[in-house]
C-alpha cells in the first residue's frame, strides 16, 4: 500500500492509500471509505449499512437520504443491488467529495450530492425518503466522533424525513471508547421505535441500527445472485441480524 495523496481540510485529515486492487481513505487512524475494482462488498461496516437499507419491510427502498457521504462506499453497493434507487447524500466536507470523485468514481453513481451540515439539512428538508442513513462522524486527532447527541429533537428531525413505512438507520462504531455513544443512540432508537434491529458485518467494530418495521433476515437471500466474488458471497452470508431487547 502507498499513500498517493494527503488532504487536510477544516473537517478531516485524509490519507489516500492505493491498495493492491483499489483505494482507501484513511481518517483518524481508520478506513473512512474504500473502493475495490474486483469486489462490491468490503467485509466491514458498509455491508451492514447496505443490508439494513434492503431490509425495509414493504420493499427495498426506492429513495434514500445518506447523511455523511464519505467516499460513497455504501452507496455504490446500494446502486449495485437496486440500480433504480434515488439517493441524496449530504456531506459537509467539499474536499471529501472531490476525493470521492477523483478516486472512487462517485460521479458514476448518479446521486444528488448536497454540500452542507447534515443535521442542519434535515431541519429544513421538504422531501421524504424510504430510508434515512445517519452516518455522521467527524475526524478527531486520533479517532472519529459523533458531533451531536441523538436527543429527542434530533430524532424528531431525522424521522420527519421518512415516508410512511420508512426506516431510520444509524452506523455506529462499537469499539473501545465508543460504547457510551453506542448505548445512548440505541436507547434513543428504542424510545422512538417499537422495533429496533442491529446488523453487524463480518469484520470490524461497527453495527447498523434499523429503526422501524423490517423484513426478516431471509430477505437478503434475494440479493445473493447479484454477487459473484466468493469473498462477497461469504461476507453477505456472515451478516448478523437481531432484534434489540
Amino acid at each position: 500500500m502507498t499513500i498517493i495523496e494527503r488532504v487536510r481540510s477544516p473537517y478531516n485529515d485524509v490519507d489516500v492509500w492505493e491498495t493492491e486492487s483499489g483505494i482507501d481513505f484513511e481518517v483518524a487512524g481508520g478506513t473512512h471509505a474504500t473502493w475495490d475494482e474486483h469486489r462490491i462488498l468490503t467485509d466491514y461496516a458498509w455491508d451492514a449499512i447496505t443490508a439494513a437499507a434492503l431490509l425495509r419491510q414493504k420493499a427495498p427502498p426506492k429513495s434514500l437520504l445518506m447523511l455523511g457521504l464519505g467516499g460513497g462506499t455504501a452507496l455504490r453497493q446500494l446502486k449495485h443491488f437496486v440500480p433504480s434507487i434515488r439517493i441524496t447524500a449530504v456531506e459537509i466536507d467539499s474536499a471529501m467529495v472531490t476525493l470521492a470523485r477523483r478516486y472512487m468514481h462517485l460521479d458514476t453513481l448518479d446521486i444528488k450530492v448536497v454540500l452542507g451540515d447534515a443535521y442542519d439539512y434535515i431541519k429544513s428538508c421538504n422531501q421524504t425518503f424510504d430510508a434515512v442513513v445517519d452516518d455522521v462522524y467527524m475526524g478527531g486527532e486520533s479517532d472519529v466522533f459523533r458531533p451531536q447527541a441523538h436527543d429527542a429533537p434530533l430524532m424528531d428531525a431525522l424521522c420527519q424525513c421518512l415516508k410512511p413505512g420508512g426506516i431510520l438507520l444509524a452506523n455506529l462504531v462499537t469499539g473501545h471508547g465508543h460504547r457510551r455513544t453506542q448505548s445512548k443512540v440505541r436507547e434513543a432508537f428504542k424510545t422512538k421505535f417499537d422495533q429496533v434491529r442491529t446488523v453487524k458485518p463480518m469484520k470490524g467494530f461497527n453495527e447498523t441500527l434499523i429503526g422501524g418495521a423490517a423484513a426478516p433476515p431471509s430477505r437478503l437471500k434475494e440479493f445473493e445472485s447479484k454477487l459473484e466474488h466468493p469473498r462477497d458471497i461469504a461476507a453477505w452470508k456472515a451478516l448478523k441480524i437481531r432484534m434489540l431487547p
